[in-house]
């Protein structure tokens, strides 16, 4: 192996592994208090100036509370996609696609977190259309890619994946789900009181964490009920 490929290699687990960081809401002291070491450690490696090994790796991958085998498979899928690993022939983890939705101007705004090389931003003004325009829009990206001459893994070519929309706010949560279930309906389940839920989906006050947490449990429990009733 050339010592470029190496370098670029090492680089961009770098960036895997702050990604992943970021999308967790961590920090590198928090990392570093994980793993016993110095921020100025978790700083070479996340940079791609520090040589990371199997077992700093799997030390790492436990302080972002996965496993080393879910860190794999998206080393091997974003490596691939840049030319810097053969091709993996299946996904066969069984992965998911994961997207951030947010709601500004009036609009939802999709990107996604990790899988696609280049950035792919979709807006729309219904969740239901951006879903559209979000998969109408991975599955063009991809074509051209293989008309440009790059590598496409097979199994994002054959559609072997699902794709988990991940919402950053409990505006464009509210937003998604409001035209299915009423916010008195989620008021009932959650517990939160139903005109703060207005404000939260207004984007007029900011929802906390556990509160966020406590209206994906309600629409879940919601969800679960219909699909059990029967005629």
């Amino acid at each position: 192996m050339s010592k470029e490929l190496y370098i670029k290699r090492r680089k961009q687990i770098g960036i895997l592994l702050q990604l992943e960081r970021k999308f967790q809401k961590l920090e590198q002291e928090d990392i570093a208090r994980s793993l016993g070491a110095r921020q100025e450690y978790i700083s070479k490696i996340e940079a791609g100036t520090r040589r990371i090994d199997i077992l700093e790796l799997i030390e790492y991958c436990e302080a972002l509370n996965f496993s080393l085998s879910e860190f794999s498979w998206k080393i091997e899928t974003k490596l691939s996609a840049l030319s810097l690993l053969p091709l993996p022939k299946t996904n066969i983890l069984g992965r998911k696609i994961r997207v951030e939705v947010s709601w500004s101007d009036n609009r939802f705004s999709a990107t996604f977190v990790d899988i696609v090389p280049e950035t792919l931003e979709f807006n729309a003004e219904i969740f239901a259309e951006l879903q559209i325009k979000v998969k109408d829009g991975l599955d063009a990206h991809l074509k051209e890619m293989a008309v440009d001459g790059n590598k496409v893994p097979m199994w994002l070519v054959n559609k072997e994946y699902d794709i988990e929309y991940i919402f950053l706010d409990a505006t464009s949560l509210l937003r998604a789900y409001v035209p299915f279930l009423s916010l008195a309906v989620i008021s009932r389940v959650s517990g939160i009181n139903q005109n703060q839920l207005s404000q939260y989906a207004n984007g007029l006050k900011k929802a906390r964490p556990n509160q966020v947490k406590r209206i994906i449990e309600a629409i879940h429990e919601i969800g679960k009920e219909l699909m059990a009733a029967e005629v």
